[in-house]
């Protein structure tokens, strides 16, 4: 069988394209890709030209052949002669059924109609496009085959949770709570004395403008007031931007790179992590992501204790979109034992699999998944987790794996639906129950060794039950026949 595959982001433009809409696509293609070969030659295509070329060509010479579409079913094209198949995620409660902006496609239905198949990463979405799709379109649900690249760094049997200072290399910039000294008075830290200075800092507005700006009376002067004390708190915050360009310590961090480089710095970070360290991946420009909520809830429960790091790496392309508000947030939270490090850049294969080796814990504190692959990817590295049991979620989170959050449903919009109209929901994350996850697997890692070594092992199992070739190659294959039956006799009938 010959299988072509095609994604909007491409490992020639993945670099600049962190943060920016469907870019997950280009990793949940990736994780795909192995699968796929076992099933058939894979060719990867870049425009629907080239579908049309290769399908003639090998269906000359008598091959089946299937074009996989990773994409959103908006972003799928239509009307190809090889038989189109979409991969994609999806993570609220209801699919698009508007065709606004004149668009026909961004009504799904419109969509299923007319391709051979849908692959979907959760139950929940699968069912959903089985209630609204041509009654005889193949749609099965299955998760990326991530667990035999991430395998050796678990363990059927479940690892000892590491405890001990180790490494995290990584080309970027890191923002180390560790090294900022952080103060809310004034949003600054003691950095002017630190590096021998100790002239005091002025206030934000001298005596004079604070009486020319005293209860401004109509909405322009209230307008130039806010203007006014917006450029003092930026001109504030570069105090800290100077102290994160500066300060050198050793071994909590070695080099904090400045923070508004033109291109990522060349040279390596090295990052020295001990006790109980919970990572993150995500980006902050999704909201679905929690990312504040993540860290407040992680100062509020390690207020006092030294022996935990929380580490985010942001999938960003543009530190600037997030650098204010984070510092902001940490200064806020001060003064607290705990660490927070910020990594910002590209991890490679291997420096993300030492980030999993050194972790203890993953935590998702999202209202919603379509996947979830670093979740997934670090519990198949024997990493447990703390995480809501919702949307793709469901399908592999449990309490044998690690500590579920509690979640509420809220009214909510698709996420590129013009109108902002509330046809869906999300899941309202419960503060509360993320920062006692923290506390009780914190202590779980420090104390009960055989709990966390059991959650370990259930982790990396589940994983290798739900998300491995060998359990995805046979749906893939399933689904691909199904797909190029239904393209020859596709039927029309809707489902009732």
């Amino acid at each position: 069988m010959i299988i072509l595959v095609s994604s909007k982001i491409s490992q020639k433009n993945i670099h600049d394209s962190l943060g920016k809409p469907e870019y997950s696509y280009y990793f949940l293609m990736k994780d795909f890709l192995p699968a796929l070969e076992r099933v058939g030659r894979v060719f990867h295509v870049q425009s629907e030209e080239e579908v049309e070329a290769l399908h003639d060509c090998f269906t000359n010479l008598g091959e089946e052949i299937v074009f996989l579409s990773v994409s959103p079913p908006h972003q799928t094209p239509l009307g190809l002669k090889c038989p189109t198949i979409c991969l994609f995620a999806w993570e609220f409660d209801s699919l698009p059924n508007v065709a606004w902006d004149g668009n026909p496609k961004n009504d799904w239905r419109y969509v299923f109609s007319r391709i051979a198949g849908v692959i979907s990463t959760s139950r929940e979405t699968a069912q959903l496009v089985s209630q609204a799709a041509p009654a005889q379109l193949p749609v099965t649900a299955m998760p990326a085959p991530i667990w035999n690249r991430y395998a050796a760094l678990g363990k059927a049997v479940g690892h000892e949770p590491a405890l001990a200072e180790r490494h995290i290399t990584f080309h970027g910039i890191v923002i180390d709570s560790a090294v900022l000294g952080l103060s809310a008075d004034g949003l600054v830290s003691n950095a002017l004395e630190t590096h021998g200075e100790t002239t005091p800092k002025e206030p934000l507005l001298s005596r004079t403008e604070q009486h020319k700006l005293e209860a401004p009376q109509t909405l322009r002067a209230l307008a130039r007031f806010t203007r006014q004390i917006f450029r003092d708190w930026r001109n504030e915050l570069a105090t800290i931007d100077d102290t994160i360009a500066k300060v050198t310590t050793s071994p909590v961090s070695e080099t904090l790179a400045p923070a508004k480089p033109k291109h990522q710095p060349e040279q390596e970070q090295v990052i020295s992590v001990a006790g109980v360290v919970y990572s993150a991946v995500l980006n902050p420009a999704d909201g679905r992501k929690n990312w504040v909520e993540l860290i407040t809830a992680f100062c509020w429960a390690f207020k006092e204790t030294d022996n935990a790091t929380l580490v985010l790496k942001m999938t960003h392309h543009d530190l600037e979109y997030y650098r204010v508000v984070l510092v902001t947030l940490l200064s806020r939270l001060s003064p607290f034992r705990c660490r927070v490090v910020v990594l910002h850049g590209f991890l490679d294969d291997a420096q993300y699999q030492g980030l999993i080796a050194a972790s203890t814990y993953y935590v998702n504190a999202s209202t919603g998944e379509g996947l979830c692959l670093p979740l997934m990817e670090f519990l198949a590295g024997g990493k447990p987790a703390i995480a809501p049991k919702h949307t793709a979620m469901a399908d592999y989170i449990n309490d044998d794996l690690g500590f579920v959050l509690k979640t509420s449903l809220e009214p909510a919009c698709w996420p590129h639906d013009p109108t902002g109209m509330l046809h869906t929901h999300k899941h309202r994350l419960n503060w509360q129950s993320l920062m006692e996850a923290f506390r009780y697997s914190h202590a779980v890692a420090t104390s009960t060794t055989p709990h966390y070594r059991n959650l370990s092992g259930q982790a990396y199992q589940k994983m290798r039950q739900f998300a491995s070739i060998e359990a995805i190659a046979p749906q893939l294959t399933s689904l691909f026949e199904k797909a190029l039956s239904h393209a020859k006799n596709p039927g029309r009938k809707k489902k009732k």
